[in-house]
Order: structure tokens, then C-alpha cells, then sequence
């Protein structure tokens, strides 16, 4: 189930193969299994239960019928630097430990609206401020590839020390045959990590509903790309079928990369970033993360237009993007530029 699409799993729903309950406590139950992945702050367990409930009933009233709502039952997960009344928003940093907003962002209402269960607020950069996911009060976002690839062929990797505090190592260069190997590691499929039954032991939990990261015996791991890291990491993982992050300067875009999903970051202006605590005014936008292009498209779709609250919305009637079913890659050439560095250069 965990390999699902959002418009597979939407079909599921509105048929009746599949009910929001079930989805949802699927859903939380890898949340946990995987929680020393570090992919989220604070998990709304209760609250999804209950909004999932909710999304049973409207499903069964509209069964036979279009559904009313967009998302009906779909679990989504926000980045914690956007505001969530239910829950609290941290920004990953110690002077947010405790806040709770008195109200929801506007990604975080209208994908409500549209039937969508929140289930947990994922991890970031403190303030969104990084490119890695690694500066947070509750520790570093963890790559999901992390548990069919513990060693990485790259050349450098991240290292925790017992401090808790990430350096960036040199790793022993592989041979070819191994760099190979491991390489081939990295193509598995999304539906093989999501049946995968290798997880890491839990993470304990402190009484705030944070979660910790314990680096004893595990520190070998890979990055996610930041600041959004969580995000990425809780759709890659089958946590999540949507998740939402920001991107100023390629936030939800570089980690969506890492993590073999897909990262939107839509036109400014395009989504309201009412309730989006702010890094950079002038260039933040609310991000998308799902499994597949198309599903980014019915997100969007959800979401997008002029909002009273945010006056750099635009105030033109919002076009809905349609995807043509024949599009095709065929034929189309990507070109990688040949970078020489200097012997001295330290990459």
C-alpha cells in the first residue's frame, strides 16, 4: 500500500478497496517503525484518526457518486514552519518549542477543506535555514535509502559524533566494481523500500512528543537534502502520500532529488503564503512533494489561488494544470556539463 500513488490511492478510496482508517493507521503505524529516521517533529496520531473517521463517513454517504472533496482521505504531512492550530510549530528550533499558533496556514486549511488527514509536522533546517536537514533542535533528517543502502558510494558522508553534532567525512574510495554495486542499490524500486521489513530501533520520545535521534551505534546514514529533508523523506518513505514543504532557493527541490520523489516549487505567487513562517519574504513559497508528477498536479490543483490573507497572491481566476496523457520523454536529451577541478581543490 505504502507504493501507492495519490491518484491510485484516491481510486482506491472512492471504490471502496480501501478506507481512510485503514490507510491512516498504515500510515502511522511506518511513521513509528521508522521513527529514528527522524522524519518528523511531532506526529498528530490522534487527530488523523479522527479526521480520517470523518473522511469514512463522507466517503460512504458519496459512494457511487463523485466525491465531494478533492483528498478525502488522504494523509498528508506538513513541514513545521508552517502554522498548524491542532499542533505545534517549531521551526526546528528551541525558542518555538512550545509555540502553538492560533491558526492554520492557508496550505494547511485548504488541504484540510479538500478532506486530507494531517499526521504528523516534519523535520528541517532550524528556520528552514540550510540545505542539508541536519541543523534541527531534534536532531538530522535521515534518507529512507539509508535502509537499502547503509554505505554510501560517494566520496564524502555525513558522520554524527556521541555530541550528536554532524561533520562531513572522507569515506574509503570504493572500486569500480564496487561503486557499481552499490550503485544498482540505488535504482530498487520505491515499492521494494516500502515493503522493506529492515528498520532502525525506534528513537525514544521525550514528553513533549518530540522526537530524539540517538546516534550510539548508528552513525552511518545519508542526507535527505534540506531544508524540507522531512518532507521528502516521510513521501519517500509511504509515511505520507503528500507532504508540504518551502523552498526559497531549492528547499523542497534538492530534497525531493535526494529522496527519488517529486519537489514542486510553484510560481510565486501562486500559493499563499499566509501562515508560512518566513525565511526570506521575497522568495518563499509553500512546496509540493508527492511520488509522482501527477500527483503534484492534483495538489497544486487543491491549493493554488488568490488568497484575501496574502496580498502577493495572484488575484487572477486560477487556471487548473492539465496533463497530456501522451507526453513522452522520447527523443528528449539531457545534457551534463564536464566540470574540471584543480588537484588542490577541495570539493
Amino acid at each position: 500500500m505504502a507504493s501507492l500513488t495519490l491518484k491510485e490511492t484516491l481510486v482506491r478510496l472512492r471504490d471502496g478497496r480501501l478506507n481512510a482508517r485503514e490507510l491512516c493507521e498504515r500510515c502511522l503505524a511506518r511513521a513509528n517503525k521508522l521513527s529514528s529516521l527522524n522524519m518528523y517533529i511531532s506526529r498528530t496520531e490522534r487527530g488523523a484518526r479522527q479526521q480520517a473517521e470523518r473522511a469514512d463517513q463522507c466517503l460512504h454517504k458519496s459512494a457511487g457518486q463523485e466525491a465531494k472533496k478533492a483528498l478525502e482521505g488522504i494523509p498528508v504531512a506538513f513541514k513545521d514552519n508552517l502554522c498548524t492550530r491542532d499542533a505545534p510549530t517549531t521551526c526546528a528550533s528551541r525558542m518555538l518549542l512550545d509555540y502553538r499558533p492560533p491558526y492554520d496556514a492557508t496550505m494547511v486549511s485548504r488541504m484540510l477543506d479538500s478532506g486530507a488527514v494531517l499526521v504528523g509536522k516534519t523535520n528541517l533546517d532550524e528556520f528552514a535555514m540550510g540545505s542539508g536537514s541536519t541543523d534541527s533542535i531534534v536532531g538530522p533528517v535521515k534518507n529512507p535509502w539509508t535502509l537499502l543502502f547503509q554505505k554510501t558510494p560517494h566520496r564524502y558522508r555525513f558522520r554524527a559524533n556521541q555530541s550528536g553534532c554532524c561533520q562531513l567525512e572522507t569515506s574509503p574510495k570504493l572500486s569500480e566494481d564496487e561503486v557499481k554495486v552499490r550503485r544498482r542499490g540505488l535504482h530498487t524500486s520505491a515499492s521494494r523500500l516500502s515493503q522493506s521489513s529492515t528498520v532502525l530501533e525506534p528513537a525514544d520520545q521525550s514528553g513533549s512528543g518530540l522526537q530524539r535521534l540517538s546516534f550510539e551505534d548508528d552513525s552511518d546514514w545519508l542526507v535527505t537534502g534540506g531544508s524540507s529533508g522531512g518532507s521528502a523523506a516521510a513521501v519517500a518513505s509511504g509515511t505520507a502520500l503528500v507532504a508540504f514543504g518551502s523552498d526559497t532557493g531549492g528547499s523542497t527541490r534538492n530534497p525531493a532529488s535526494y529522496c527519488g520523489v517529486v519537489g514542486l516549487k510553484p510560481t510565486y505567487g501562486l500559493l499563499s503564503r499566509h501562515g508560512l513562517i518566513p525565511l526570506v519574504n521575497s522568495m518563499d513559497v509553500p512546496g509540493i512533494v508527492t511520488k509522482t508528477v501527477e500527483d503534484a498536479a492534483i495538489v497544486l490543483n487543491t491549493v493554488a489561488g488568490h488568497d484575501v490573507q496574502d496580498s502577493t497572491t495572484v488575484t487572477d481566476p486560477y487556471q487548473p494544470v492539465q496533463l497530456d496523457d501522451r507526453f513522452s520523454l522520447e527523443g528528449v536529451h539531457i545534457g551534463i556539463p564536464k566540470v574540471k577541478y584543480s588537484s588542490s581543490c577541495c570539493l
